[in-house]
């Protein structure tokens, strides 16, 4: 075929296609979104209506004196504008030290007084020879807490004239006869509770310089007089479903009401440490239990019923002869507190002690149900 003729034709398809597009229409609409904008949540608390926080309880806390005890109180509101949150509280312990030094002390602690009839500060000026200073009191100084949640009610969430908590609407924290000393919560956070935006927590704690049983010494001395201690409280708050502070935490466990699941106030309980994150789970427990010269296992019951959605073992110990039961360990757990499978989550995680009569170790089940010889913890944990 001729050249010209083939590049004829070409020309020809080409005008064409171009005036079949030009023929061609489509139906079309647009919107457009405009003005959008990403804003960040808060979490906001204040404590006794001040933020920040400046309080000091220095006044209520002076001139202790053995088996006296002393109370201080702080509210906590969650702000309108912020987040549901959960909420810590940590007593950091600054510094304890001699004080005053008195011619009772100085003997005790095998020093010879040769100041005049008013205590010093400095021991080269009043109590020499073989004076050895002793500023433990953190060890000796009892310690137990309670919060109400408030919404305003007048008689909800009372005191008595001495600051110690009136009526049930209060939960326990940590108990009085759990004989838990100050220098035990030092450097660890101690859940609180749920707070959600508007609604206001009240804290009491009470200070007891005391012995306890079994205690290395039956009473507090005279090595005690004029000592002082410094601490810190800081409280800290985080959205819900957060993962919580990375220091130990502690969480109380306590025998229940199986009917009403709140606590008996009896002298059975527990106190579980642990790092709420790692690679393993470090944790320590000491507490009582109703059966002496038993083994216990300590467990993740993860409901439903039998517990083993997955479930597992923690760790195991006997009581001696007088219920009293402490473990340590750092299992691999292999899982997160609380798993996806468990109906808890994302709440958290049960922790219970219980006998290991009562308990498959292998398949991380409730073998039996027997609760009034169980320790329930007092709130969920994460881990």
């Amino acid at each position: 075929m001729n050249k010209n003729i083939l590049v004829s034709l070409a020309i020809i398809g080409a005008v064409a296609a171009i005036a079949i597009g030009g023929t061609v229409a489509y139906f079309s609409d647009t919107e457009t979104s405009t003005g959008n904008t990403i804003s960040a949540g808060v979490v906001d608390i204040v404590v006794n209506e001040q933020n920040p926080w400046h309080d000091t309880f220095t006044e209520e806390l002076k001139d202790m004196k053995p088996c006296q005890t002393r109370y201080i109180e702080f509210t906590v509101r969650n702000l309108e504008y912020s987040n549901p949150i959960e909420l810590w509280k940590h007593i950091e312990i600054v510094e304890q030290r001699d004080g005053v030094i008195t011619e009772p002390e100085c003997t005790e602690g095998g020093g010879t007084w040769t100041g005049s009839a008013y205590p010093c500060t400095n021991p080269d000026e009043c109590c020499t020879g073989d004076y050895e200073p002793r500023n433990n009191i953190a060890s000796y100084i009892l310690y137990d807490m309670y919060v109400c949640e408030w919404d305003g009610t007048p008689n909800k969430c009372r005191t008595d004239d001495n600051g110690a908590p009136v009526g049930n609407d209060w939960d326990s924290i940590i108990t009085e006869d759990q004989y838990v000393r100050l220098d035990n919560v030092g450097c660890c956070w101690i859940y609180l509770g749920q707070l959600d935006p508007g609604n206001q927590l009240k804290v009491v704690q009470s200070y007891h310089l005391s012995s306890w049983p079994d205690a290395p010494e039956p009473e507090v001395g005279n090595w005690a007089q004029g000592d002082e201690l410094t601490f810190n409280i800081e409280l800290y708050a985080e959205q819900v479903s957060g993962p919580g502070p990375d220091l130990p935490t502690m969480v109380t466990l306590d025998n229940k009401d199986p009917v009403t699941w709140k606590p008996i106030n009896d002298e059975y309980s527990a106190v579980l440490t642990f790092n709420p994150s790692g690679p393993t789970f470090n944790y320590e427990l000491e507490g009582k239990v109703k059966q002496e010269n038993t083994e216990y296992c300590l467990i993740y019951y993860a409901d439903p019923w039998p517990g083993n959605h997955p479930g597992a073992l923690i760790g195991k110990a006997s009581s001696d002869a007088d219920g009293k039961i402490t473990m340590s360990g750092n299992p691999d757990l292999g899982i997160d507190m609380p798993d996806p499978a468990d109906a808890n989550n994302p709440a958290g995680a049960k922790i219970w002690l219980v006998p290991c009569s009562n308990y498959n170790e292998c398949g991380y089940n409730l073998t039996a149900w027997n609760p009034d010889e169980y320790l329930f913890e007092m709130r969920l944990i994460k881990y």
